[in-house]
């Protein structure tokens, strides 16, 4: 189904997957957000948008404030972000782009008076090599490797690749996980939540990957992924009993393990500057982040 010209933009719904993973696929961007999966599941919460300028793919936030990503594509991308700028300017606030992959950000923006570029740390992505995060060798994964042991002497569990069969007992681990913590009384927590039940009701329809580890038959991890670049995957959704010691680190590794054969790196998203989440992705020891930038006019 064909997107609107710009500036008319519309409502992110399934009928729009092809088009909008052919343009992201043409034109990959290495961070996160960049995937059909990430816009749809969020698309309520952050009142994304879609329009095609040419033949760029143009992605709105209309929630306040509101602002863009990045134009995705090659066709005369300064005027596509000139054209953004303009459209944004009937928002309060001053008009901005949000969530520029560092890539995008060297090709068009770096050294032009035009832009003022600044760093969104709390946005970067952590990037980890797949086979340190499988095997756990050396002092750096030292504490996981304990606590993965530790889990596997305690505990007799089954880890099995997520299908559209599983999503019944994946929903009910998902409103169980949500009752311990509160999610409704937490905005981030409420909003992953609603994005994690789009994931796991379409979860067909979007072609992702999961999967899940029992134990006494019982769902207690689930994680949820998939393709972002060739050579790497995308974790969406990680979550684990955590009255259950190694339980986490188990499941990272068990879903590289079957799940990510053919990929070198595995993306595990931002930490959204949340103290104890930033600690927690450190502690995997990360080869790389995928910085993200703000980008705004002077003046």
């Amino acid at each position: 189904m064909a997107l609107p010209e710009f500036p008319q933009f519309t409502d992110i719904e399934l009928s729009f997957k092809d088009s909008i993973r052919d343009m992201l696929s043409a034109f990959p961007l290495e961070a996160s957000e960049y995937t059909f999966t990430n816009l749809f599941a969020f698309r309520d919460t952050y009142n994304f948008k879609v329009s095609q300028l040419g033949s760029n793919l143009m992605i709105l936030k209309d929630t306040g404030p509101a602002s863009m990503f990045c134009p995705v594509g090659n066709d005369r991308i300064p005027e596509a972000l000139d054209q953004g700028f303009k459209y944004l300017e009937k928002y309060p606030g001053g008009p901005y782009f949000e969530r520029v992959p560092e890539s995008f950000a060297r090709a068009y923006l770096m050294d032009n008076e035009k832009y003022i570029v600044e760093e969104e740390r709390d946005h970067f992505d952590y990037v980890y090599e797949v086979n340190d995060l499988i095997n756990l060798k050396g002092r750096r994964f030292h504490d996981k490797k304990n606590k993965v042991n530790k889990f596997r002497n305690a505990y007799k569990y089954e880890y099995v690749s997520l299908t559209p069969a599983l999503i019944g007992e994946c929903l009910e681990f998902e409103k169980y996980w949500c009752q311990e913590r509160d999610c409704e009384k937490y905005y981030g927590l409420h909003k992953e939540r609603c994005a994690i039940l789009e994931m796991l009701n379409n979860f067909e329809a979007l072609n992702m990957k999961g999967g899940i580890i029992r134990i006494e038959n019982k769902i207690v991890a689930l994680s949820l992924g998939e393709k972002l670049l060739p050579d790497t995957l995308v974790v969406h959704i990680e979550k684990a009993n955590t009255s259950i010691p190694g339980l986490y680190q188990v499941i990272n590794q068990e879903f590289l393990m079957h799940e990510a054969a053919d990929c070198r790196f595995v993306n595990r998203e931002q930490d959204l500057g949340i103290e104890g989440l930033r600690s927690s992705k450190m502690s995997y020891n990360p080869v790389k982040f995928v910085k993200k930038y703000r980008v705004r006019r002077p003046g």
